[in-house]
């Protein structure tokens, strides 16, 4: 019996399961569950060891919106300098005494490879507040915040061997700089694959980044870029070797335009066109470039973002003719003055069918609107995601989009928008009847619904949807009354839900 147990234990020991490559391979699986992977650290050493750097590497992401102040506690007492952490302990607890943190079992920032600045932020202001004296915070909050948030940086700088992905934010106090003169950085931000960049341009120092990071996947920048400052963001375009997704936008409060495109960006953003394959220009002016023919490069493009741009019309659209959309699963064009017909129908059916999302306003001119959505009926049938604008009383858009839907059996989320709210579509109830049963979002805006209308459309609805929304601009008492009578109707499986712009009826297991 004996010898059977202690053969039964070698076999385990001997086993391929026991070898950290492959446990590490197994427990990879388990990335981005936080509660598991804390389970399998206390099994024994050999588990801890090869899952904390999988559970180190991005802390800030499994925390998710719950910052936590103990993880920026553990992360000082990497600390070597302990006078450094003793200068910052007095700062925070003159003059209440509290006890510095005691030296961490791993050296965790070297296992960092996710890093959130905003995020880090909030947690070092939660730390502070859990912390400090009520004098300290008083009368020197900022001074405090920027010295632990500048040791972290430096921390992070110099002792993370890689990152490979960086959310820069530009809220701190004082505008901390991560990326100049820290004696880490060369190697931190060398093999960096995601950026992404908010806040206020001028307090980022791309020039910086541009040196040293020449391998980036995805370059996000949500921020005002004006004047010279474009010509920095076009030469860390210029030097990347691998990027594949591109984003420039503002955030959707913000309607001055001020990031002017030129023509030179579009041709760094394309000298390896097979290579990239999202290309996003959100509340973007195109006044200063003459053609989007560069792009034509693209062979292929799977997302492609026009978004409230504006200096974009038909004859600067047209460039994009050459490009053969065969791979495009996303498409967004709103554009000022607008987008051909065609343009759009072209797009449409070099997808073959592949489109997965969909979202298209100012049709030019908007009586060629059926012609797409007569395209769309033949070629969008994979769509999951469908937003449109539609002329109120064209009940030839309107018979065609009732025909689009008959057939899009795979999607889950519409949102209709109404212009011209003058002459209502009246044929609601038809609209109804043809929605796809797994619809699970439906949305309408600044609509000219009747009660009496609303009352029939709801009556008629198939899809157990989870939620439903209206522009509450048009409402009146009468439309709310339908809709209180409606949600009491389901015996409590909805709820409904009051905003500032519209009404929702969402589903109860729906957050």
């Amino acid at each position: 019996m004996i010898i059977e147990e202690v053969a039964s234990t070698e076999m385990i020991i001997n086993s391929p399961l026991m070898i950290p490559e492959c446990l590490a391979r197994i427990f990879e699986y388990l990335r981005g569950d936080r509660i598991s992977l804390h389970s399998c650290l206390l099994v024994n050493r050999s588990w801890c060891r090869i899952v904390v750097p999988i559970l180190w590497s991005e802390p800030f992401k499994l925390l998710k919106d719950k910052v936590n102040p103990s993880l920026l506690r553990t992360y000082l007492s990497c600390l070597e300098d302990q006078d450094q952490l003793q200068s910052i302990q007095d700062w925070l607890t003159f003059p209440k005494a509290v006890s510095l943190p005691q030296r961490a079992a791993f050296d965790y920032p070297v296992f960092l490879r996710h890093l959130c600045c905003k995020t880090m932020y909030e947690m070092i202001e939660n730390w502070f507040s859990e912390i400090a004296s009520l004098e300290i915070q008083k009368n020197y909050k900022e001074f405090s915040t920027q010295l632990i948030a500048s040791t972290f940086f430096q921390l992070i700088m110099n002792k993370c061997p890689i990152l490979e992905t960086l959310v820069l934010w530009s809220g701190a106090p004082n505008n901390i700089t991560i990326t100049a003169a820290l004696s880490g950085t060369n190697t931190c931000l060398s093999r960096l694959v995601t950026l992404h960049i908010e806040g206020n341009y001028q307090d980022i120092d791309l020039w910086s980044i541009s040196q040293r990071c020449h391998s980036l996947k995805q370059l996000t920048i949500d921020v005002e870029i004006s004047g010279n400052s474009m010509n920095i963001l076009h030469n860390l375009v210029e030097v990347q070797h691998e990027l594949e997704h591109f984003r420039l936008g503002f955030k959707p409060e913000n309607n001055s335009f001020n990031n002017k495109v030129q023509s030179k960006l579009l041709k760094a953003l394309t000298n390896r066109p097979n290579l990239l394959h999202t290309i996003e220009f959100n509340r973007c002016n195109f006044i200063e470039c003459h053609t989007l023919e560069d792009l034509s490069r693209c062979k292929n493009i799977k997302h492609l973002v026009l978004w409230k741009c504006v200096g974009l019309g038909p004859d600067k659209m047209y460039s994009l003719s050459k490009v053969n959309f065969n791979r495009l699963q996303r498409l967004e064009i709103y554009v000022h003055p607008g987008v051909a017909a065609d343009m759009v129908i072209k797009m449409i059916k070099d997808s073959n069918n592949q489109l997965q999302s969909l979202r298209l306003a100012g049709i030019t001119p908007q009586s060629e609107l059926p012609s797409v959505l007569s395209v769309m009926t033949m070629h969008c049938q994979n769509l999951t995601d469908c937003r449109l604008v539609l002329k109120d009383g064209d009940s030839n858009a309107f018979n065609a989009l009732l025909a689009f839907l008959g057939v899009s059996v795979k999607l889950e989320i519409l949102y209709i928008t109404f212009t011209d709210r003058v002459f209502p579509i009246c044929n609601y109830e038809d609209m109804a009847k043809h929605l796809p049963t797994g619809l699970r979002e439906l949305v309408f805006r600044d609509f000219l619904f009747s009660p009496n209308s609303l009352a029939n459309f709801l009556e008629n609805m198939t899809p157990t949807f989870h939620s439903l929304s209206f522009s509450k601009r048009h409402f009146d008492q009468q439309h709310i009354d339908v809709i209180i009578k409606y949600v009491k109707s389901k015996n409590n499986v909805y709820r409904l839900m009051k905003h500032t712009r519209y009404m929702s009826i969402k589903a109860r297991s729906e957050p």
